[in-house]
């Protein structure tokens, strides 16, 4: 999992959607918003909805998931919010990574 310096808190989040020049880039997955950084300050967060997935074991799952390929990727050079679609409920392990890549490469 994600190490929690590495990790957006509320307040961050909040302030970052404020920002101008935020980017926004979208696929299966959902929608990640973002600003570029340099490789060293890199931070992401994972937003799932409860509409979505009423079971919070399973919102968590996904969350931990992601936070882990998020950890394991090392082009990501942004500072991020991803907001889960409904699809991502019904996706395995392998989909979220070709998927996050996806999304990674479109950021770059």
């Amino acid at each position: 999992m994600l190490p929690s310096t590495k990790r957006l808190t509320r307040r961050q989040v909040s302030s970052l959607l404020e920002t101008p020049g935020l980017k926004v880039v979208f696929n299966r997955l959902g929608t990640l918003k973002y600003i570029k950084t340099t490789q060293d300050k890199t931070a992401f967060t994972v937003v799932t909805g409860s509409k979505h997935q009423k079971r919070a074991v399973l919102r968590n799952k996904i969350r931990r998931q992601l936070y882990t390929l998020f950890d394991k990727n090392e082009k990501i050079a942004f500072i991020g919010i991803l907001y889960v679609s409904k699809q991502v409920y019904d996706m395995s392990y392998i989909e979220l990574k070709t998927n996050l890549d996806a999304l990674v490469q479109k950021s770059l």
